[in-house]
């Protein structure tokens, strides 16, 4: 597999990133390759930075309490405002205030201060499996491909890993998750639960190439990998798992796995099992 960073100019808020990778790339998009690009040019693209001296704190954002590793809200409740505005919900840990977004844990409901201008803060992007679909779809019109794949990534932590990892927020084109149920290990014996993170995969070596600093990398185009690639509909919940078989759910508080409590038509539940 063959992962290359593509540099480009620092994108500003608006810039289309079509024309901006077509730009940057070197050679045309071929079948069976893959297009990631880092979540936060998406938001950009969007529109979805904004200056925190516009942002008007509630009395319930003046009221959150710093925690060792989160910002200091007593001098950025705008800070506080836009985390309360923008997690889907909100979780006092320890450290962090840790939100869920779009069905994933991730802290400050991914509001990123770093790589922004002073005083603007950029926010998640909105309707991130929409946009890469509709991605995929102009890169595949405009390149006269089929099989092509585009990746949404971000950075993340992982419980008792030390550095961040990549996410795939979304995808299109190709199956993020494969099943491995019912192959045989080593010694034949029948896999009755694994699946591969294929999407999260591609997007941790994209991340490892794009770097997380002053790189001015954030496209990244993957070939050769060992996809499955699809024109079909990705669904969202595809990459999420029911609470009540997640391996990590007994450190749930209660509250939070009936709030995670998702139909999932694709996967057995506890109540399945039984």
């Amino acid at each position: 597999m063959q992962v290359t960073a593509i540099k480009t100019p620092i994108i500003e808020k608006g810039q289309d990133l079509f024309a901006i990778l077509k730009d940057a790339l070197d050679e045309p998009l071929r079948d069976k390759e893959i297009i990631c690009v880092t979540s936060k040019v998406v938001a950009l693209e969007q529109g979805r930075i904004v200056k925190l001296s516009e942002i008007k704190p509630s009395a319930k954002s003046r009221e959150m309490k710093k925690l060792k590793h989160s910002s200091d809200f007593d001098t950025q409740p705008e800070l506080a405002e836009l985390i309360l505005q923008e997690a889907d919900k909100l979780f006092e840990a320890e450290f962090i205030y840790l939100a869920l977004k779009d069905n994933i844990f991730i802290p400050n409901a991914g509001i990123d201060l770093s790589n922004a201008p002073d005083g603007y803060a950029i926010l998640w992007p909105e309707d991130s499996w929409d946009w890469a679909r509709d991605f995929r779809e102009k890169l595949r019109s405009d390149y006269k491909v089929e099989e092509l794949g585009v990746v949404v990534t971000d950075s993340h932590c992982n419980p008792l890993r030390r550095g961040v990892t990549g996410l795939a927020l979304a995808y299109s084109g190709f199956e993020g998750v494969e099943s491995e149920v019912g192959k045989r290990d080593l010694f034949g014996r029948a896999l009755r639960i694994t699946e591969k993170a294929v999407a999260d995969s591609l997007a941790s070596a994209a991340i490892l190439v794009m770097g997380e600093s002053a790189e001015c990398t954030p496209f990244t185009l993957i070939r050769e990998a060992p996809v499955i690639f699809t024109n079909r509909e990705i669904d969202p919940l595809e990459t999420f798992i029911n609470p009540r078989i997640d391996l990590f759910a007994g450190i749930y508080r209660e509250s939070f796995k009936k709030m995670l409590d998702i139909p999932m038509k694709h996967i057995p539940t506890s109540d399945d099992e039984e």
